[in-house]
């Protein structure tokens, strides 16, 4: 029995290391792709409402996607559908790499949005699924480090090999390709949801509302940090170099503290430690304008605010590991994926628009906001759910809390 059950971890730990691989080579894809495809439409004369729109197919595909991928368990086994997926982005990148048609490139970016969906939803199924409760919060850190990782590293490759010609996209293609020997690699460990009652992503907006507006707010704070935060600088006189810097240290703040975050939650409770994130978030966002001119506080605000905002992420993974299993489990993370689409997709638009209306300080207001908002959220909804049940059976609540 001992030997069974060692025999049991040793696979599952196999099978989260080799997801965990897959995706971070995967986000390195992505990290290269993104900025290459914008320096391409850029370079062919496209404004940047063009980029934009082209830019925002992406998150609208992976939306489209999200209710397709727990149809496509039920059906195939998990590594199928991630190796079909990793396959057809693939040829997509290759086939961005081949034309000029802006058309084009609107179709090929919107299907690449797909084939990502169903990448990311399974991996971060087999992840949580495979992962076990008193570690769930560490595994979960690695995994969110090792896809910050990768999306930090692709600007830093092509910045080495260049934009131009066919060669970047030959690369993007030659890392799906490498993903897909890891998924193949490790495909017995995988976890099997083809026999169980398949569920939709819509029942999540019941069942974990709380971790839904979590993915939501951090992809809403990445869209704004990443598009609006150089004019923000800008607005209070940073050089260029100096907003590139303080975004690196951001985005490095969101890297290395993901794990620690992960660790304190194993040690308490993941919603008191979402709740706490959130808290810090506010503090950050409101703290920003009175610290944009001095250079290290500043740069220690912002590696606290992105490992904060990345940790509303971490916990909201961690949590749905908890509490759904299976099919479920697939379907939250299909929910999980539309929530991440449609905060990337109107953070930049809204908080920009405040700007517009405002000035530049509305970006700080408008960050800090949307953290009160989820903090206090989240916070009244672990009470109502300790009220509801003490009175249900006059007993302490459970731990999980929606």
């Amino acid at each position: 029995m001992t030997d069974f059950a060692d025999a049991t971890r040793r696979r599952d730990r196999i099978g989260i290391v080799g997801a965990i691989v897959c995706t971070g080579i995967f986000a390195l894809t992505i990290g290269l792709t993104f900025p290459l495809l914008a320096f391409v439409l850029e370079a062919q004369g496209y404004d940047e409402t063009a980029i934009g729109l082209n830019a925002a197919m992406t998150p609208l595909g992976i939306m489209a996607a999200s209710p397709l991928v727990p149809w496509a368990t039920k059906r195939l086994a998990a590594w199928q559908v991630a190796v079909f997926c990793l396959l057809a982005s693939g040829i997509f990148l290759l086939l961005l790499g081949l034309t000029k048609s802006y058309g084009a490139f609107l179709l090929l970016r919107f299907l690449l949005g797909i084939s990502d969906c169903g990448v990311f939803v399974v991996s971060e199924t087999w992840i949580n699924q495979l992962a076990d409760r008193r570690s769930r919060g560490r595994v979960i850190g690695i995994y969110a480090t090792a896809l910050s990782a990768g999306f930090a590293a692709g600007p830093l490759i092509l910045s080495v090999i260049g934009i131009e010609g066919f060669v970047p996209f030959g690369i993007a293609g030659v890392l799906c390709a490498a993903s897909i020997l890891v998924v193949l690699t490790i495909r017995k460990a995988t976890p099997d949801v083809t026999r169980e009652k398949s569920a939709s992503p819509w029942i999540f907006l019941r069942l974990a509302p709380t971790l839904l507006l979590a993915i939501g707010a951090f992809a809403f704070w990445e869209s704004a940090m990443l598009s609006l935060f150089p004019l923000f600088g800008l607005d209070h006189g940073l050089t260029a170099a100096a907003i590139t810097f303080a975004i690196a240290v951001c985005v490095l703040g969101n890297t290395v503290f993901q794990i620690p975050i992960g660790w304190i939650a194993d040690m308490s409770s993941r919603r008191s430690v979402l709740i706490a994130c959130a808290a810090v978030g506010v503090l950050s966002a409101a703290l920003l304008p009175a610290l944009i001119n001095g250079a290290l506080p500043l740069y220690i605000l912002l590696a606290v605010w992105g490992a904060t905002a990345g940790g509303l992420y971490t916990m909201a993974m961690a949590e749905l590991g908890d509490r759904f299993s299976g099919a479920r489990l697939v379907a939250g993370n299909a929910a999980f994926a539309v929530a991440y689409g449609l905060g990337g997709m109107i953070g930049a638009p809204i908080t920009g628009g405040a700007m517009d209306l405002i000035g530049a300080e509305a970006f700080a207001w408008t960050l800090t906001a949307l953290f009160a908002i989820t903090g206090a959220y989240a916070f009244w909804r672990r009470r109502a759910h300790r009220l509801s049940a003490s009175q249900k059976d006059g007993n302490p609540p459970p731990p999980l809390h929606r």
